[in-house]
């Protein structure tokens, strides 16, 4: 839960950071991000980390370790800034950390990551509505939008295996960075 009081730090660091610096850094780590993850990917089996890192019998097993608990809630909060910094969902860095540092199978992940994207975003958009930085056109235009692939997002991840899900985050991850870049260069 450390990322939403990260998302209300994030948010009123937009008000004193240059937005053309803190994405186009954050466009070259969403692609070394996504590299690692396809190069990991090849030792994902069935949805459980396999030994390259380290096969999770279940869920419950993902949490008796103090250390990557820590680590985890460290890395959470840093993960609450940078969604309220750069206004990106939590999902983008919480599914790699929930994968490689608290062991979750991939399918655990990202329902995981979705429910603590909702919450996060709560915290960051209170800060955001009192910086009236908020265009309510758009945001019932993308919220529907993003209802709906939602939907169709959780009914395809059952059919899909994580090895893939995971290649597929990583591509996507990808091509947010380089619309990232080509915006801070202004190219399109």
């Amino acid at each position: 839960m450390a990322t939403a009081p990260g998302a209300i730090l994030g948010a009123y660091l937009t008000s004193i950071l240059s937005s053309a610096l803190l994405g186009l850094s954050f466009a070259a780590f969403l692609i070394i991000l996504a590299a690692y993850m396809i190069v990991t990917s090849r030792f994902f089996k069935n949805g459980n980390l396999t030994s390259a890192f380290r096969t999770v019998a279940y869920e419950a097993e993902c949490f008796k370790s103090r250390k990557r608990l820590a680590l985890a809630f460290v890395l959470s909060l840093f993960t609450g800034v940078l969604s309220g910094l750069l206004g990106i969902g939590v999902g983008v860095l919480l599914v790699p950390i929930l994968l490689l540092v608290v062991y979750l199978p991939m399918h655990v992940a990202v329902g995981t990551s979705m429910f603590l994207m909702l919450l996060t975003s709560l915290s960051g958009v209170f800060e955001h509505y009192t910086l009236g930085n908020i265009d309510f056109f758009y945001v019932v235009l993308l919220g529907v939008g993003a209802l709906v692939g939602a939907q169709v997002g959780a009914y395809l991840s059952k059919k899909v295996s994580a090895n893939r899900v995971q290649v597929l985050f990583a591509v996507a991850l990808v091509v947010v960075s380089v619309q990232m870049l080509l915006k801070y260069f202004s190219i399109v």
